[in-house]
């Protein structure tokens, strides 16, 4: 068994070495039979490259010979394929005969001109050279004819020789000659080919004249002549110069002024209250003028009044910022401001800590945000809390007092004005009941530091007078309404929110704030009044109330008789039986009372005109007296804060 398969290895193997062999083998052949190929290919292009080399050459020297034997005029024999020779006569020479004719050609034209060689060599041959001319001025054209003769001419034989190919011209806008063919005056029976160079220049494009832009009209302005010109267009038209409304010597203007910064510098002005100050009547009135009001600022354009003194200062107005506050009441309102004063916040709180605090009478509760403590660090959001400051008579630390004024987050703008008013008349009566307007001279050095102003010495003494005998009823304030004096607009530029005035009647409420005293209010300080807390709360309600009537000219006065009970209702007793003409109906305007709440008793020996008890649900800020809006204490705003801020 085992030599069996040792016998079957053996035959494998060798048919396997017998393959590998026949294999290569085969590839050898085939390897051999591509060489033998390719040396026989070579030798055949050698043997024809010797071949065609001198028969190329032999008949390039036959060709030769042959011309040149025409060129002596001498026939020429060639053999003809039977053996014999033919004579060919021989060709008579080409001519060239230059001629002239006068062309006028444009300026800077290029002419060719031609010039012949005829040499006679061994090798006999004909040059022709042409090089172009330039010249400024007409010239005349030499014409060059070329007469044609039939002898035919001889077609070269293509070789493998290269051959210089003729320049490619290059595209430009220079004008180039072209030369057209013209038949010329010869000799009878001879042809002839006249060659004429004229300049053809490239065409000009025309030139574009561009039309003429129409110029864009120059919007006119009613102040034209008067101050410069805006720069740009206003959003709103430019007003015409407001009539002139101050027209009383006795009256006197001042502009009180608070600036939304620390610690110096100008800022924008976010207080602007117009008190103007009637010395005949001795009476005072108040505007507070909305910060956003949009006016024209002589010399600038139609912008936010507060920015009246800023722009003033920074652009060298006469005067500087109280300057062009003054020409911007002159022109927008008719009226003269003949001084100012003027604090930023640091200043306003310093005041307030001179008089010992604020007493003021809160009839809106605010709410808004607030430090914890005046100390804390206002860039820390845990230092912070949402406060409401509730109705009834406070005393206000000078931050407090700085917070009460710019508040707004529950209320406007318009609000935060009779804020602001609320807390200069709190101040005046602070300062004359403390005897500080007896003391002007001693304190004016310590003013002067605090509160800039135009105004000086002489001038203050000459209001103390007034301000020491002035009645808290005898001032009066004016805020305006929306709607009525103003409505909201947003400029059309960048979308601000502005209040822009309904002209005619704004005109009417400054007229009304420089004239004297209406017989209507004159005739509310006659009425006497008694005001009684009845709610029991303690809060200063009769002050709050009593605050609230001076504005409008009742000179009413805290009793010192008590209520005889608890009330949850304001209440008001008419001692003077008098049916129409007397003070009632604006008694329950003023204090939201309504008829339900009045109670009748004439009373010809009264001491009084009328008695107010103040009731638990009193709120000047909402007509809230019925009997279903009774609360448990005073009503304060709801809801929670809506950010931080």
């Amino acid at each position: 068994m085992r030599t069996g398969v040792r016998v079957v290895k053996t035959v494998f193997s060798v048919l396997f070495a017998v393959t590998v062999a026949l294999i290569l083998v085969g590839y050898a052949v085939y390897a051999a039979n591509g060489i033998w190929d390719e040396l026989r290919a070579q030798d055949r292009r050698e043997r024809y490259d010797r071949l065609i080399v001198p028969t190329a050459t032999a008949m390039a020297v036959r060709l030769t010979s042959f011309r040149a034997v025409q060129l002596q005029g001498e026939a020429v024999q060639t053999p003809l394929p039977d053996g014999g020779l033919e004579e060919v006569p021989p060709t008579p020479l080409p001519t060239v005969v230059p001629t002239e004719t006068a062309t006028d050609t444009p300026t800077y034209t290029t002419t060719p001109s031609a010039t012949v060689t005829l040499t006679e060599t061994p090798s006999p041959s004909v040059t022709a050279t042409a090089s172009p001319t330039v010249t400024v001025s007409p010239t005349p054209v030499p014409q060059v004819q070329v007469l044609p003769t039939s002898t035919p001419m001889m077609t070269p034989i293509p070789t493998n020789t290269p051959r210089p190919l003729p320049p490619t011209p290059i595209p430009t806008n220079t004008p180039r000659p072209t030369i057209p063919q013209v038949q010329a005056n010869t000799p009878a029976g001879v042809e002839s080919e006249v060659v004429r160079v004229t300049l053809t220049p490239s065409p000009v494009p025309p030139t574009l004249t561009p039309s003429p832009i129409p110029p864009t009209p120059t919007p006119t302005y009613v102040i034209e002549g008067t101050y410069a010109v805006p720069l740009q267009t206003p959003v709103v038209p430019i007003p015409e110069r407001a009539p002139w409304l101050d027209n009383d010597p006795d009256v006197t203007n001042f502009l009180l002024l608070g600036s939304d910064t620390s610690g110096g510098g100008v800022g924008r002005t976010d207080v602007i209250i117009l008190v103007s100050v009637n010395r005949r009547e001795g009476t005072v009135a108040m505007w507070h003028v909305p910060r956003d009001l949009f006016v024209y600022i002589p010399n600038h354009t139609m912008d936010r009044i507060n920015l009246a003194y800023a722009l003033g200062e920074s652009s060298g107005y006469p005067g500087g910022g109280f300057g062009l506050m003054q020409e911007t009441f002159r022109y927008n309102f008719g009226i003269e401001v003949e001084h100012y004063a003027r604090v930023d916040f640091d200043d306003f709180m310093r005041i307030v800590e001179e008089l010992g605090g604020l007493e003021i009478s809160v009839d809106c509760a605010i709410a808004d945000w607030r430090l914890k403590s005046p100390d804390l660090d206002p860039t820390v959001e845990d230092n912070w809390e949402y406060y409401t400051l509730p109705i009834g008579h406070q005393r206000l630390d000078p931050y407090m007092a700085l917070w009460y004024v710019r508040s707004r987050k529950t209320t406007n703008d318009l609000d935060r004005g009779r804020r602001q008013m609320d807390a200069l008349r709190a101040m005046w009566y602070q300062a004359r009941e403390q005897g500080l307007f007896a003391q002007v001279t001693q304190l004016w050095p310590e003013a002067v530091e605090i509160v800039q102003t135009d105004m000086s010495l002489t001038d203050v003494l000459g209001l103390v007078p007034l301000a020491m005998s002035l009645d808290i009823s005898r001032i009066a304030r004016y805020s305006g309404t929306p709607g009525v004096h103003y409505e909201t607009f947003l400029t059309p530029d960048d979308g601000r929110e502005v209040v822009l005035p309904k002209r005619e009647a704004l005109l009417e409420l400054v007229r009304a704030l420089l004239t004297p005293p209406t017989a209507n209010r004159l005739g509310r300080q006659t009425v006497t009044v008694d005001i009684v807390d009845a709610s029991g709360y303690g809060i200063g309600f009769d002050r709050v109330a009593r605050d609230r009537l001076a504005w409008e000219g009742f000179a009413a006065q805290i009793s010192s008789t008590p209520a005889g009970q608890l009330r949850d209702l304001t209440t008001v007793f008419d001692y003077t039986g008098q049916a129409k003409g007397n003070a009632l109906a604006d008694l329950q305007r003023i204090l939201r009372v309504s008829e339900a709440q009045v109670i009748v008793q004439p009373d010809p020996n009264r001491s009084v005109d009328f008695r107010v008890e103040i009731g638990k649900s009193y709120n000047s800020c909402v007509y809230g007296n019925a009997e279903d809006e009774v609360e448990a204490g005073p009503p304060i705003p709801t809801g929670t804060p809506a950010s931080f801020g």
